[in-house]
């Protein structure tokens, strides 16, 4: 029996020996549990602020491009009254000088039938005095052979 009552000691003392390895053992798989979840956490936060900073420059990126659209836009809507009312004042120009050239040539007309008709009347004129000096000249040798 003395065998039996030392041998209760050692697998008591071998018993507890195991349970105090188990103790470390949860100890120390707690504590890298723990330092996991700590590692997890930090690299969610690493990720949310990742995130957040990509979504601030992705905004700004927004803002900036809609900001340069807005400037194209004005300039391409400025270019586009700049051009409208350029040939508006051409179009303006060109019917003054339609107007122009229309009275220039209706006044050309104008002197053209007013030439026409001195001729004609000039013409009248002569024939008629050549028709005097016929007839003048008829009579003189008529009046010369009687």
């Amino acid at each position: 029996m003395t065998n039996t009552t030392h041998a209760e000691p050692d697998a008591l003392h071998l018993a507890l020996s195991e349970v105090r390895d188990l103790q470390r053992t949860v100890v120390v798989l707690r504590a890298e549990l723990e330092q996991a979840q700590h590692d997890r956490q930090r690299q969610v936060q690493d990720a949310l602020a990742a995130a957040h900073n990509e979504t601030q420059q992705i905004r700004a990126t927004v803002m900036s491009l809609r900001d340069a659209l807005e400037l194209a836009q004005g300039e391409r809507d400025d270019a586009v009254k700049a051009a409208l009312a350029g040939s508006i004042a051409e179009i303006a120009q060109l019917r003054e000088t339609v107007t122009v050239l229309r009275a220039e040539l209706e006044r050309l007309h104008a002197e053209h039938d007013s030439a026409l008709q001195l001729a004609a009347s000039a013409q009248r004129a002569e024939v008629q005095q050549l028709h005097d000096t016929i007839r003048a000249l008829r009579s003189a040798l008529e009046g010369a052979a009687a």
